[in-house]
């Protein structure tokens, strides 16, 4: 038995003794990509990330969840068949980023206020890139194009909740009301959000630091330029192929390289990026929620389905609007051109979160009227209290 574990796992000590030496070799270039992925971290990341995992695990674990639940019940029970609770966590996944959603996931498991049946089926919707990436990093800031941004968030939080309806359809509705008595004091609830975004975040950054080097790495070995021999094709060439593969592995440094390739190949390569995620996120959910048993097959095989979802949504409304039209300005372009629309403003801001607000209005008022023809149990409650009358 000894000899077979040993054989089984000598490719692996192979494996890790050859990357040793290579990082002994190629010091330099695997610290240049650790600097990009710091830095990354801390103009990106962190910024954009932190304050949202705090508040997002404040809502989740203080009674805050509860009253915020009650506008998005019925939106929730019925369509996505999840309890009350889950209404907050899923506006968040797609306001806050990535990893929002599953660190958010993650408390409302320790609350006891999902199932894992629950939270296997909600991470493969709320697993979705927020505005701040998709309209001020990708639209305003690398392609100065805040209109391509918006529209491919759109499209974006569409074809999720495409996939949230189509794996909940044949899901029980959960009972009204939810878990009652979970939510912890608002003192208690604050310290512990702070604490879980604090070292979710710090996984997060070390995911996107270890991506970094490695296409660093992959960069530097020549392994892109030998792919792209062996692939001929004016799609695939050079620097398309690497934004391709460092994509796959890390979706911001991924839609950098993307960004400034010539032509519609933007409009081609980073709708499915921020939704596949790159394997950087995959392993970000997967340290959220690490000591919860749960399963990731059904996650993965939905990141693909969520890639095309978006490709195949946004194109035609890419062409549709005429944003091929619009010039691309240069990634690394120092200013914006006159009379340039920065979407970074608070005003901004809030103008995104009122246009949020009505759309959910919009969705939710027509099941808050009639909701109780959606939901037989309630309808049968009704008449019989009519009938006693």
């Amino acid at each position: 038995m000894k000899e077979k574990f040993r054989l089984r796992h000598l490719p692996l000590a192979l494996g890790c003794a050859v990357l040793c030496i290579l990082l002994l070799a190629w010091g330099e270039p695997a610290a240049a990509g650790v600097k990009r992925g710091l830095r990354t971290c801390a103009e990106v990341i962190i910024p954009s990330l932190y304050l949202f995992m705090a508040v997002s695990g404040f809502i989740a674990l203080s009674p805050a969840g509860e009253l915020l639940s009650r506008p998005l019940s019925l939106f929730t029970r019925h369509l996505l068949r999840l309890p009350e609770c889950m209404g907050p966590v899923v506006l968040l996944s797609f306001l806050g980023g990535y990893p929002v959603g599953a660190k958010t996931i993650d408390c409302m498991l320790e609350s006891g206020r999902i199932n894992k049946e629950q939270a296997e089926r909600a991470i493969c919707f709320c697993c979705n890139a927020g505005p701040s990436f998709v309209v001020t990093a990708i639209g305003a800031r690398m392609l100065h194009s805040p209109a391509f941004g918006a529209a491919l968030l759109g499209v974006h939080i569409l074809s999720a909740l495409l996939i949230g309806i189509f794996l909940s359809r044949r899901a029980p509705v959960p009972p009204k009301g939810g878990t009652k008595g979970a939510a912890l004091p608002a003192g208690q609830a604050f310290v512990l959000a702070v604490n879980n975004a604090t070292s979710g975040i710090l996984m997060i950054c070390a995911f996107v630091v270890l991506f970094s080097a490695c296409g660093e790495l992959l960069d530097y070995s020549g392994v892109m330029d030998r792919l792209s021999a062996l692939l001929p094709g004016a799609a695939l060439e050079g620097d398309a192929l690497r934004a391709i593969v460092v994509g796959m592995m890390e979706v911001t440094t991924g839609c950098l390289q993307a960004a400034a390739l010539p032509g519609v190949l933007p409009a081609v390569l980073i709708p499915p990026m921020i939704s596949f995620a790159g394997l950087s996120i995959h392993f970000q959910v997967r340290s959220c929620l690490s000591s919860r048993g749960l399963s990731f097959r059904r996650f993965t095989l939905c990141r693909f389905l969520h890639a095309l979802l978006t490709l195949g949504g946004f194109w035609p409304l890419y062409r549709s609007l005429h944003l091929a039209q619009q010039t691309f300005y240069p990634i690394y372009y120092p200013y914006p051109p006159v009379g340039y629309y920065n979407p970074n403003t608070p005003i901004a801001t809030i103008l995104l979160l009122l246009v949020s607000g009505a759309v959910l209005l919009l969705v939710c008022a027509p099941l808050y009227l009639f909701g109780s023809r959606l939901d037989p149990k309630e309808s049968k409650k009704e008449s019989a209290k009519a009938g006693k009358r």
